[in-house]
């Protein structure tokens, strides 16, 4: 059994005004840091969803032995971007990880969903902090034919975690991370300074 992580970064990044995966984060792109941190996880098998200037992230996608998908429809909404990604995931793979390239990872983190989903009869795994839920999402592959149905209409993976909130495993961390998503040049020039220090 395999655990597959769904990196999207097939955006035009319109609020931050400039392609967030090639912002620098800890000495590297912050698609880099993406990637970085899932090689170092059990999520051996990544899948990377482009769209947008997708010219720009292939040859380090190649680099880290990522399978790189181009969304020609990213402009259709994330929606349509996680979709292009779970159809590119091994049918064989136990979970599926949904991240998206503005969301720092951390590999302990990731890899705790994954154990903890494991031991478990539950279906999605989330970390919160201080009981407010975070990133990135863990599904179990049993929730791949939802997976592929999301609308943006019905809130995509909102109303998966709906449906199936009763199976939703929530592990709290100390780590507040989980919480950044790097919207506009402010929340990254706070949170460059305050996680990397630069």
């Amino acid at each position: 059994m395999t655990h597959t992580a769904i990196l999207l970064a097939a955006g035009q990044s319109s609020r931050m005004g400039t392609l967030k995966g090639l912002l620098p984060w800890n000495g590297m792109t912050l698609f880099e840091h993406q990637l970085n941190s899932l090689r170092k996880s059990v999520f051996t098998d990544i899948v990377v969803v482009l769209g947008f200037e997708a010219e720009k992230f292939l040859s380090i996608g190649k680099k880290h032995s990522a399978k790189l998908i181009i969304n020609e429809h990213f402009q259709d909404g994330k929606c349509s971007s996680i979709i292009a990604g779970v159809k590119a995931v091994n049918t064989l793979s136990e979970t599926i990880l949904i991240t998206s390239v503005d969301q720092p990872l951390h590999p302990v983190i990731i890899n705790k969903l994954a154990g903890n989903l494991r031991n478990s009869r539950c279906l999605i795994a989330v970390p919160s902090h201080q009981g407010k839920r975070g990133h990135p999402i863990l599904f179990s592959s049993r929730l791949r034919n939802e997976l592929l149905s999301i609308k943006e209409e019905k809130m995509g993976l909102r109303h998966v975690i709906h449906e199936h909130e009763k199976f939703l495993l929530e592990l709290p961390v100390e780590n507040e991370q989980i919480h950044l998503n790097l919207n506009h040049q402010e929340d990254y020039k706070i949170a460059l300074k305050k996680y990397t220090g630069r």
